[in-house]
């Protein structure tokens, strides 16, 4: 039974503080277009739920100063694993960025003028990832990993400097072979297209290779793109399900 004392509330703070910074770095959560409110209250609701259906000893403070250095703690656990996950989805974006550049769809940034730095079809990538990840449990492997987290790093017991940096680098790399792997498609019909261009402009220079180039370019981007996507969707279901493992064994700290 939990006892409205001042150790339980500091608790429940604690772990508040843990999830908060990790929705911070979630895509979805960490834009301005779920308010802040909204993702306070959301942090509070599931921090307390941690609370009820996991059992974690009360943190007892000394001094305002430990109470500040936990909370630190806490927030820097939240936020590195929060920085773990969204690799993924970052990955996810630069690859619809390389492929809306390299298909000629870069202008379409200007009709998002409230994220003048991210085209459209990034967004499409990063809403088709999200939907996979939810497709394949990713709401509820996040959920148990946090919670389980409780047990293995209990609040206050984070140290930074026992993160393996092998590790760090590891789904770093992974990521950016990802996003390699969901934009080659394209890059490489975007390569062909311009040599063909190339090789018409050398032997009828009459063309004007620019005017016909880019809508050429963009047909022939999106229509690659769209055939692939099946290819990119398995590509992408194969690689989450492996980090999603690889993301519980991080917040376990095995």
């Amino acid at each position: 039974m939990i006892l409205p004392d001042v150790e339980s509330l500091i608790t429940v703070f604690l772990i508040f503080l843990r999830v908060f910074f990790f929705l911070f770095m979630i895509p979805f959560f960490g834009t301005f277009f779920l308010p802040t409110v909204v993702r306070i209250y959301f942090s509070f609701a599931i921090a307390f739920s941690f609370l009820l259906m996991e059992t974690v000893e009360p943190v007892r403070v000394d001094s305002s100063f430990q109470l500040v250095e936990i909370a630190l703690k806490e927030a820097l656990f939240g936020f590195t694993a929060g920085f773990i996950l969204r690799l993924i989805f970052d990955a996810i974006t630069v690859a619809g960025e390389v492929i809306a550049v390299h298909a000629g769809l870069g202008f379409l940034m200007m009709f998002l003028p409230q994220q003048p730095q991210t085209t459209v079809l990034a967004g499409f990538s990063v809403l088709l990832g999200s939907a996979l990840f939810l497709s394949l449990g990713g709401a509820e492997t996040v959920y148990i990993g946090i919670l389980k987290s409780l047990e293995t790093v209990p609040p206050g017991y984070f140290d930074l400097y026992s993160l393996s940096g092998e590790k760090i680098i590891s789904f770093f790399y992974s990521s950016f072979a990802l996003g390699v792997k969901v934009a080659l498609p394209v890059l490489i019909a975007s390569l062909l297209t311009n040599i063909i261009l190339a090789v018409v402009n050398r032997f009828i220079p009459q063309i004007n290779v620019f005017m016909v180039g880019l809508p050429l370019q963009i047909m022939v981007g999106l229509i690659v793109f769209a055939l692939s996507l099946p290819v990119i969707g398995i590509v992408l279901t194969s690689h989450m399900r492996e980090y999603m493992f690889s993301f519980m064994r991080f917040m376990v700290m095995k």
